[in-house]
């Protein structure tokens, strides 16, 4: 399995997260408090269901660490760690500056991450030994030494 395909695979994840996230983007929804006090939606249960059934129909020796669900599989080799909403209190206020956050790890370490921002249409994409992308376009660190 190589790194070139889950790159494919965490796009599609990103587009899904997308489309769930705008469907309920600025309307009118129940939240609830988790154990911590935190906020969660029914947009951030249905995103990570989504993309949980997705890598489990597609990769089922995979492990998936989400933040609305248990663990599963959390020694795989392969482990995908979903937030899927990060913001979720900008998102329920109908502020656009929240996201979903997706990053697989082989053994332990991060081959890939993803940052898609929905209401912004915006999403980075990293990938281990690889440049990094801003909606298709590469980015890199500046090499100034000072802020001035």
């Amino acid at each position: 399995m190589g790194v070139k395909q889950f790159k494919v695979f965490a796009n599609q994840l990103a587009d899904q997260a997308r489309e769930i996230a705008l469907k309920y983007f600025r309307t009118s929804l129940d939240v609830e408090s988790k154990s911590d006090n935190t906020p969660v939606s029914i947009a951030d249960k249905c995103i990570e269901k989504t993309l949980r059934n997705a890598i489990n129909t597609l990769y089922p020796d995979h492990g998936i660490l989400g933040e609305e669900y248990a663990q599963q599989h959390s020694d795989s080799e392969y482990l995908w760690v979903i937030d899927p909403i990060d913001g979720t209190k900008s998102f329920i206020t109908g502020r656009p500056t929240f996201g979903c956050l997706i990053a697989l790890l082989h053994d332990g370490k991060p081959v890939i991450g993803i940052i898609e921002m929905p209401a912004l249409k915006e999403r980075w994409i990293g990938v281990q030994h690889n440049a990094a992308f801003f909606n298709g376009s590469i980015v890199h660190a500046s090499n100034r030494n000072t802020l001035s």
